[in-house]
């Protein structure tokens, strides 16, 4: 299981979170995100969306599953470096 905390670059609106969501689905293991005592699915679009993330929020991220090591690297990466300006 890998654990770590990342401060969210973007606001996830619905593109963001379904692009996030369309990378994490590739990988087996399990992903929760966790903003404050709220936690959520990293590979569902309406869970992801319902933690209502915002640009600053300090977000955890936990990680459990085969892939666990390569699949933190990506969620990591996806949330610290934005994919369109207009994100």
């Amino acid at each position: 299981m890998f654990i770590q905390e990342v401060i969210l670059k973007y606001n996830f609106h619905a593109r963001p979170c379904a692009y996030f969501v369309n990378q994490t689905s590739k990988f087996g293991a399990n992903i929760t995100i966790v903003r404050g005592n709220k936690s959520g699915n990293g590979k569902s679009v309406i869970s992801v969306m319902m933690l209502e993330l915002a640009k600053g929020d300090k977000v955890r991220i936990v990680i459990d599953g085969n892939d666990e090591k390569e699949a933190m690297r990506k969620v990591v990466y996806l949330i610290e470096n934005p994919l369109e300006k207009d994100w």
